[in-house]
């Protein structure tokens, strides 16, 4: 798909806030939540949300190593310090982020963005989203031992 084929499809389809920026689609944060993370939690984090129905679209920077997570709003957490010690990110509203190329191509090249669940799921509600997330990050955390500091602090 062309640039402008992937921008329409968006914003028509999916119905996500979406400009063009240079060669790039990109989201604005606000309506649509984002949420990025180190790809094994990403991937521990889905693992969780899909039995729950929590699960929506999800597509992997390879360029930062990073699962990015779309939710229906921005996701709020008393919780933002441990989650920043895990290497979770909450993007603030207004925040632009680029999304991936649509491809009619089964097989995208491993330097782009691209989806692992595509658009078309519902987006998950930000309250079990982020219930699902500190869940994964008291189990799975990545740095250090966020498990003993969570239930301390």
């Amino acid at each position: 798909m062309t640039l402008r084929q992937t921008f329409v499809t968006y914003r028509e389809m999916y119905r996500f806030p979406v400009a063009i920026m240079g060669t790039q689609v990109v989201l604005r944060v606000g309506v649509v939540g984002v949420v990025t993370m180190p790809d094994g939690l990403g991937a521990r984090l889905q693992t969780l949300l899909q039995p729950a129905q929590h699960a929506g679209p999800v597509f992997v920077d390879p360029d930062t190593g990073r699962w990015v997570f779309l939710t229906a709003g921005i996701c709020e957490s008393a919780h933002r310090g441990l989650l920043s010690e895990a290497g979770v990110r909450i993007a603030e509203w207004g925040e632009h982020v680029t999304l991936p190329l649509l491809s009619e191509s089964s097989k995208p090249t491993s330097e782009e963005r691209r989806w692992l669940w595509p658009p078309g799921y519902e987006l998950p509600q930000p309250g079990p989203f982020v219930a699902e997330l500190l869940g994964a990050v008291y189990r799975f955390g990545n740095r250090g031992d966020l498990r003993g500091r969570a239930l301390a602090g």
